[in-house]
């Protein structure tokens, strides 16, 4: 079975040129190192269209264009991302600004998870619905009431969680647990981005990966995945892993950072970490920027191609097998195809 357990769908706001904005400022990165814009400052508007790139914000991705950005691939998790206020502005979130999925009423990042829900019932046979909430938006118990929304009206299978965005930490015993205590009582997955961002408001302090150990100390029955594998603290996201037997991670943009024959070398060394490849997710940040999903799982599925240059053996062909998707669907309990 074949899985991108992390993608993303629709818009991130109503106002498209906001969502372009956004997408400019968090690709800034990709493009400076392929010597296309100013690595020291940030680019003028006529550098930015001259570097090719000022059309690649963050898309407007619909159902059916995720599916052909995805050839191959049995399932696609849809992330729900939700609302939050960018440098206190501008409100973000998953919106269907054309409404073109049938939500009732305006178009509103409140509804994010209305519209991963209706994505799901486009597909239902390929997407898997992960809601979103924001317990520095409206409080947590509002972020509670919602999470039990989406996952017992609207059918959402999981949560997937924006710390470092957002401004609150994950092992805040008041904004936080009460959200990991509502998701390990409706028994679903959780994915939190406990990892950095190229993002200027995103608060780095926020999104170290050992914050999460008092998660898993304290809710022992919880399954959770630290998304891009704690990208850069990539060792303490592992050691999380080790110690905590519900833990588990999944290599989205941690996977388009790495040449193959580092992807080879990262995974070779998990074992003797003592991190099982059973614990590895796929997954691709879709729609990011020069990412194909096609392209991903081929990096992955050829890494062995390095063994023999490395002297190395080779990685188990059901390893790999369970890293693109086997892995995901026994946590998930999907049933066999």
């Amino acid at each position: 079975m074949q899985i991108d357990v992390h993608s993303h769908i629709l818009s991130l706001g109503l106002d498209p040129e906001f969502t372009l904005e956004y997408g400019r400022e968090g690709s800034l990165c990709i493009f400076r190192s392929m010597g296309l814009l100013p690595s020291h400052r940030v680019p003028t508007d006529d550098e930015w269209e001259a570097s090719g790139q000022s059309g690649r914000g963050w898309p407007l991705i619909g159902p059916e264009e995720c599916i052909r950005d995805h050839p191959g691939f049995d399932k696609i998790v849809l992330l729900s991302v939700s609302p939050q206020f960018l440098e206190g502005r501008v409100l973000l979130g998953t919106v269907d600004p054309e409404g073109s999925l049938g939500v009732e009423g305006p178009p509103h990042p409140d509804k994010c998870n209305d519209y991963i829900a209706a994505c799901v019932r486009t597909a239902p046979d390929v997407f898997i619905g992960f809601a979103s909430v924001n317990p520095a938006y409206q409080g947590p118990r509002a972020a509670v009431a919602e999470l039990e929304r989406a996952v017992l009206d609207l059918g959402l299978s999981g949560l997937k969680l924006y710390p470092m965005y957002q401004h609150w930490s994950p092992n805040d015993r008041e904004l936080a647990f009460p959200i990991f205590s509502k998701a390990q009582e409706l028994g679903i997955p959780v994915s939190v981005h406990q990892a950095g961002s190229t993002r200027i408001d995103a608060k780095l302090e926020l999104g170290r990966p050992a914050l999460l150990d008092d998660v898993g100390r304290e809710f022992r029955d919880l399954r959770l995945t630290i998304a891009h594998v704690g990208l850069p603290w990539v060792e303490e996201a592992l050691f999380l892993l080790t110690k905590h037997p519900n833990f588990y991670t999944e290599l989205s943009y941690f996977i388009a950072t790495r040449t193959r024959r580092d992807l080879f070398l990262f995974l070779h060394r998990c074992e003797p970490f003592f991190v099982p490849l059973e614990k590895i997710f796929f997954g691709t940040d879709y729609p990011g920027y020069l990412y194909e999903p096609a392209g991903l799982r081929d990096k992955l599925l050829s890494v062995n191609d390095e063994a023999g240059p490395l002297g190395l053996p080779p990685i188990p062909q059901h390893k790999l097998d369970g890293i693109m998707g086997d892995n995901f669907a026994r946590v998930i309990g999907l049933p066999d195809p």
